[in-house]
């Protein structure tokens, strides 16, 4: 059951407009399961409800535009590019952030989105540094 206030827009188009609000609200869920780590909010100022809306938006063209470029469905590529790994070597003078090896198929990725991987050793510093 959909209801709206709008009585200009069709039947059709109301329910194309919930549909799509769905799609970005498992996109921002998504994105927020990744890198980011959020927590739930609730937004009752206009300014923060046109600030998610935004990011949601944005989330789901960053997936759309992979996707497309790659000719692989978002869950493939999130899974691929998940197994990419940065780890910690130290010693009493030196601290090293390495990647590890590029898994299968996370090259390909890169290269269909015209990315540059990340650089194998990512930072070296003396112990007493912050990395």
């Amino acid at each position: 059951m959909i209801e709206t206030n709008d009585d200009t827009i069709s039947l059709e188009d109301a329910a194309r407009g919930y549909k799509g609000l769905m799609v970005i609200e498992r996109c921002f869920r998504s994105l927020k399961r990744t890198q980011i780590k959020m927590t739930p909010m609730y937004h009752w100022a206009s300014r923060r409800i046109e600030t998610h809306v935004k990011i949601c938006v944005l989330a789901l063209m960053i997936e759309r535009i992979a996707e497309r470029q790659c000719g692989k469905p978002w869950h493939h590529i999130r899974r691929t590019l998940d197994a990419l790994q940065v780890t910690e070597f130290f010693n009493l003078n030196h601290r090293v952030l390495m990647r590890n090896e590029l898994p299968n198929g996370a090259l390909n990725i890169f290269k269909s989105l015209k990315i540059k991987p990340p650089k194998q050793v990512l930072q070296v510093a003396e112990s007493g540094e912050n990395l």
